[in-house]
């Protein structure tokens, strides 16, 4: 009687169900689920509400990040994955090294023409060997070049699978696969810091911390930006945004200063007009260092001295 009468309610489900009904549920239908009930993803997120199956374990991440519903097969795979990433991520950083020491060396070829020795511009390559006015040359001290278009392309596609890793390995993703937050990623010190906004789960007691001692000094030294009268209201929320965790991550690994120093900090999002007001003020904080925040879109906009600058 039982299993008939599971017939019978999965054939009126499936009746009366929309086919694209897993449309009509929000994407993070899990957090207001029972404790133990199971996550799905894609078309399968009606199954939420199918009672029958709310008591068996989930096969998939439940919770931000919590991988103890994971088989031991599941969690080789993730590893073996996030380890491919990595693996990514190095041979890009080897790739670009490799192109800096090929920028460094002489570009020498034995079997390139050459103009004749007793000429006065004897030892330098030709086109054809004759020299003249249209001959086209090297001079021996000349180096090939990776112009700076083609290095800042370089550095931001391997920045941004930098903060594809991170969000795949601290789960910065919904059930859609659609982004959590806004991540930021710099090289600093030859350590990668990333940062996230204050309600990432990955931003940490500390940060906030940081991010209020920061807030209360601003308020102090510019209180004609900040706005004193409702702390928590723009542009002060700009200090709890994924940019300036990534500056006060990297003041903290540096004796909370970065004085002197020169930062490219990648976001997977633009910049807000929080952040465009109050970033100048956060780098006079710090030590006053030259930080250029690079969009999705590869704009580029540098802060130094208070100001941005071209």
């Amino acid at each position: 009687m039982d299993r008939f009468e599971d017939a019978r309610a999965e054939h009126q489900r499936r009746r009366w169900m929309r086919p694209n009904a897993h449309l009509c549920i929000r994407h993070d239908a899990h957090r207001f689920m029972a404790p133990g009930s199971p996550v799905y993803v894609g078309r399968d997120v009606v199954k939420y509400f199918w009672p029958e199956l709310h008591n068996r374990p989930s096969r998939i991440f439940e919770g931000k990040g919590d991988s103890a519903n994971l088989s031991h097969e599941e969690l080789q795979l993730e590893r073996q994955q996030l380890l491919r990433l990595k693996s990514e991520l190095a041979a890009l950083r080897a790739e670009i090294r490799f192109r800096r020491f090929m920028r460094a060396l002489k570009a020498y070829d034995a079997n390139q023409p050459r103009v004749p020795a007793g000429s006065p511009d004897g030892g330098q390559w030709t086109s054809d060997g004759t020299g003249g006015a249209n001959r086209v040359r090297v001079a021996q001290g000349d180096k090939p070049r990776l112009g700076p278009h083609a290095i800042a392309i370089i550095a931001a596609e391997a920045a941004k699978r930098a903060i594809e890793a991170f969000r795949k390995d601290k789960g910065l993703l919904d059930l859609f696969g659609s982004r959590i937050g806004t991540v930021t990623y710099t090289e600093f010190n030859g350590e990668n810091i990333f940062g996230s906004n204050s309600s990432s789960p990955t931003y940490s007691r500390g940060d906030r911390d940081a991010a209020v001692s920061l807030r209360d000094r601003l308020l102090e030294k510019y209180p004609d930006v900040m706005n004193a009268e409702h702390v928590g209201q723009r542009p002060n929320d700009a200090l709890f945004h994924a940019e300036t965790t990534a500056l006060l991550r990297a003041a903290r690994a540096n004796g909370d200063t970065l004085a002197g120093r020169t930062l490219e900090v990648h976001s997977d999002r633009p910049l807000c007009r929080s952040c465009r007001t109050v970033l100048p003020y956060v780098g006079l904080d710090l030590g006053n260092p030259t930080v250029t925040f690079i969009d999705p879109s590869g704009l580029r906009q540098s802060i130094q001295s208070g100001k941005w600058v071209k």
